[in-house]
C-alpha cells in the first residue's frame, strides 16, 4: 500500500510545540469508527502475546520542518470499544523525527527492541501516553508491535488485560512545510 501527504503549518505564539495534524492510516478503533473484528483482527488482548507484525518504508522531504513519523497504538480496558469510548492507554512508536520534535511526558528509560535502541517517555493526557523514540532515524523498518506493549508490561506500566484496539501510522506535524510518502506498508496480526 502506498500513500502520501503534503503539509504546511505555521505556528502562532504559544502554540509552536502543539501537533497541528496527524495524517494517517487507521486499522481498527478510532473516534467515530466502530471496529469490525472480522475485517481487522482487532482488538487483541495484550496478555495473549499475539504478534502484530508491521513493515513500513517511507520518505520524508529534505527540509520537513518539525515533525515525526510514527505508529500510534490505542488500547482499551474492554474488547468491544465503540467509537465514543475513550482509550485507557496510547503508545507511539517514533521511527523518524525532524526539526527538534519531541514526545509528550518525561523520559522513563530505554530499551533495545527489534534491532534498535528506543527511549521511552511517559505522560498523561486524560489517558496514559507512552512514546518509544528511536535513537537513530530510519525510513524503513519491520517491527513486531507486540514487543512494545510487552516492554511496558514488563515495567508494570501496562496491564496484560488491556486490548490493542487500533493502529494508526502517519506523520505528526508541529510546524513547517513538507511531504511524507509511503512506498510500502503492511500490518499482519496473529
Amino acid at each position: 500500500m502506498g500513500w502520501g501527504t503534503n503539509y504546511s503549518w505555521t505556528s502562532k505564539a504559544g502554540k509552536e510545540n502543539g501537533v497541528k495534524s496527524y495524517a494517517s492510516t487507521v486499522l481498527g478503533w478510532h473516534w467515530g469508527w466502530k471496529t469490525d473484528k472480522a475485517a481487522t483482527e482487532l482488538p487483541v488482548r495484550v496478555g495473549d502475546r499475539k504478534p502484530v507484525k508491521t513493515s513500513w518504508e517511507f520518505s520524508v522531504c529534505s527540509d520537513p520542518g518539525t515533525m515525526n513519523v510514527a505508529y500510534d497504538l490505542w488500547l482499551h480496558a474492554k474488547n468491544n470499544a465503540d467509537w465514543q469510548d475513550q482509550p485507557t492507554d496510547e503508545i507511539m512508536v517514533w521511527l523518524n523525527r525532524q526539526g527538534g520534535a519531541g514526545p509528550l511526558g518525561t523520559q522513563y528509560g530505554s530499551v533495545s527492541l527489534d534491532g534498535a535502541m528506543w527511549d521511552i517517555y511517559q505522560g498523561d493526557i486524560g489517558w496514559k501516553a507512552y512514546s518509544f523514540v528511536r535513537r537513530t532515524n530510519t525510513t524503513k523498518d519491520s517491527l513486531d508491535l507486540d514487543d512494545f506493549t510487552q516492554a511496558l508490561v514488563r515495567r508494570k506500566l501496562l496491564g496484560d488485560d488491556k486490548y490493542l484496539s487500533g493502529i494508526e501510522s502517519g506523520s505528526e506535524v508541529f510546524r513547517g512545510s513538507g511531504r511524507l510518502d509511503t512506498k510500502a506498508y503492511s500490518v499482519d496480526i496473529g
